[in-house]
C-alpha cells in the first residue's frame, strides 16, 4: 500500500508476482493474498483473471479504520448488517470469476497452516462482498478488513469448532452457487450470531444487536 501511495506504482502498472513479493517483503504467501485482497475490496487495485494485480486509474480507497481495536460485539454487529446483504446480493450477481475464488478460499481454509487457513478466511468473506455487485458494499466490508480478522482469530481458537465453521462456509456457497439469496443471507446471519457466541466464551458480554429489527 505504502508503494502505491508513494508513487513507486502508478496506475495501470502490474504488481510483482505473488511469489516475488513473499520473497521481498519476507512473508508467507498467505499473508501477501490477504493485503492484496483487502486493496482489491478498497478499490485499490483490480485483479485481471490469468494476468495479475494492477492498480486501478482512479484509486479512491475507503478511509481506513482507526488503529485502536474497537468492541468486537460491535464490529460483528456491523458485520452482521452489511455481510448479510452482500451475501443475499451476491447469490443473484456472483459470476464464475467469483465463484472460483470462493471456492479456491475453502479449499485453503481447511489446510493445517493455522495462519494460511485464517487469510483464507478472511478472503473467501471478502470475495462474497466482491461478488455483491456493490463497489461501496465492497469497499466498506474491506475497510473492516483488520478487525474482521481479529473476531476470526477469536472464534477460532475455540477448540472443536473448526469443523463447524468449515461446514458453515460450504453450505454458504453452495447457496451463492444456487443464486438462492434468502437462504445465503440466512447462513451469514446464523455463521455470524454463532460467532458472537463462541466469543462469549473468551469475552462475557459479547452480543450482536437485533439486525433483524433492521430490516436485514
Amino acid at each position: 500500500m505504502s508503494l502505491i501511495r508513494e508513487g513507486a506504482y502508478q496506475p495501470n502498472d502490474k504488481l510483482p508476482s505473488l511469489q516475488e513479493m513473499a520473497r521481498v517483503l519476507k512473508v508467507s504467501k498467505s499473508t501477501i493474498r490477504e493485503g492484496l485482497a483487502a486493496l482489491v475490496a478498497k478499490g485499490i487495485i483490480d485483479v485481471r483473471h490469468g494476468s495479475g494485480y494492477y492498480v486501478r486509474p482512479s484509486k479512491v480507497a475507503a478511509k481506513s479504520m482507526p488503529e485502536e481495536s474497537p468492541d468486537l460485539g460491535q464490529v460483528l454487529f456491523v458485520r452482521q448488517l452489511l455481510e448479510v446483504s452482500a451475501a443475499r446480493l451476491a447469490a443473484v450477481n456472483r459470476n464464475d470469476d467469483h465463484l472460483a475464488v470462493m471456492a479456491g478460499c475453502l479449499a485453503r481454509m481447511q489446510r493445517e497452516d493455522w495462519e494460511e487457513a485464517l487469510g483464507a478466511d478472511l478472503e473467501f468473506h471478502l470475495a462474497i462482498a466482491g461478488a455483491s455487485g456493490n463497489q461501496v458494499l465492497e469497499q466498506v466490508i474491506g475497510s473492516l478488513s483488520q478487525h474482521t480478522k481479529a473476531t476470526m482469530k477469536l472464534s477460532r481458537a475455540i477448540a472443536g469448532t473448526l469443523a463447524d465453521l468449515h461446514q458453515k462456509h460450504w453450505e454458504l456457497y453452495r447457496a451463492i452457487c444456487d443464486g438462492d439469496g434468502e437462504r445465503a443471507s440466512q447462513l451469514m446471519y446464523v455463521h455470524l450470531h454463532d460467532t458472537a457466541e463462541r466469543m462469549k466464551i473468551l469475552i462475557p458480554g459479547t452480543r450482536l444487536g437485533d439486525t433483524e429489527s433492521s430490516g436485514i
